[in-house]
């Protein structure tokens, strides 16, 4: 069936995918001449690691997604944590709380850039100051969007009961017997649509705001490197050019692969409209596809990186890529 490759080999496969990816992608970072990213690299090693976590967490705790009438609901399908339990529903909740973090990591490497350009001494002789900044930042996103999602999770019973019969009829099973997380949004108690809405309300709020403080350090920034363009060097200024929109493609691709995506379960139940299982399952292929499509983004939007890749594909080794490289940043 389509959905067991969904669900149980797609994960395994995108996470094959980032283990190979990314260690190519944090090696081709340390081999890089010192000087050209700084203290930087430690940010994308950060970023890096994260898509490793998150690609070993989508295999361990794979995320099933499904609409009813005006309920959505997210539950653990396969794997270890299926039954029923506290700390199986932590998992899911501390799950989906990752998919947010990475808004996190995003936002301290828009903050980084931001510094950088104005020679922040926290980009420099105090970096470890902004590495646990930065670790704060990533905790208070996955606290945050844990507790958001907690709260709706309390009316778990009565959506269990409300799409009862339906995931029944679709997967051969009682809703009863699986740790699950949802919102209804009518036809429920006021006390589960209410929570619901809250719930709903606040994951777009702090996406929102996430979204719009993205655009505007990428706009300061923007404006930044013109007013420098004039006393510095082209290549310097073409440099930090070329990071800007790296990490805006960094930024766009979980945007609307990865999230967008979740505006459809989030939203389509308000107004009673019930999406297919093709698109239930396009949805959580897409959860676990940024891991490694982000760092095989960046380097083809940073010449440096892409040039190394496409002498390697000419017959080249990649260690003598990365010597020819720093020759000629030299």
């Amino acid at each position: 069936m389509f959905d067991d490759w969904v669900f149980q080999y797609l994960p395994k496969i995108f996470c094959g995918l980032a283990f190979f990816v990314n260690p190519i992608f944090i090696y081709m970072i340390f081999s890089e001449n010192t000087k050209k990213f700084g203290n930087y690299r430690f940010l994308l090693l950060f970023f890096a690691l994260f898509n490793l976590t998150y690609s070993v967490v989508n295999v361990v705790v794979p995320l099933d997604i499904h609409n009813y009438r005006y309920c959505f609901f997210l539950f653990l399908k396969h794997g270890w944590f299926v039954e029923p339990s506290e700390f199986h529903f932590n998992l899911l909740v501390a799950r989906c709380s990752l998919v947010a973090a990475s808004y996190a990591i995003l936002l301290i490497h828009f903050i980084y850039r931001y510094l950088a350009i104005h020679n922040s001494k926290f980009t420099r002789e105090k970096f470890y100051q902004y590495m646990t900044f930065s670790v704060l930042v990533f905790a208070m996103y996955f606290g945050v969007w844990h507790a958001i999602c907690y709260y709706p999770g309390r009316a778990n019973v009565e959506i269990k009961k409300y799409i009862r019969e339906d995931f029944r009829e679709l997967y051969g099973s009682d809703s009863m017997y699986f740790n699950m997380l949802g919102a209804l949004f009518n036809e429920g108690s006021e006390e589960t649509t209410f929570q619901s809405w809250v719930a709903v309300i606040l994951w777009s709020s702090l996406s929102t705001i996430s979204i719009v403080m993205f655009l505007v350090l990428a706009v300061m920034t923007i404006k930044k490197l013109k007013k420098m363009a004039p006393n510095t060097s082209r290549k310097t200024s073409k440099f930090q050019v070329e990071l800007l929109r790296a990490l805006v493609v960094q930024t766009v691709i979980p945007i609307f692969i990865s999230f967008s995506p979740c505006l459809l379960s989030w939203y389509s139940p308000m107004l009673g409209i019930q999406l297919g299982r093709g698109i239930n399952n396009i949805e959580a292929m897409a959860l676990g596809v940024f891991a490694f499509v982000d760092p095989v983004a960046i380097i083809l939007c940073l010449p440096i990186f892409r040039n190394r890749i496409f002498r390697v594909c000419r017959g080249g080794s990649i260690l003598k890529s990365a010597k020819s490289s720093t020759v000629q940043t030299n």
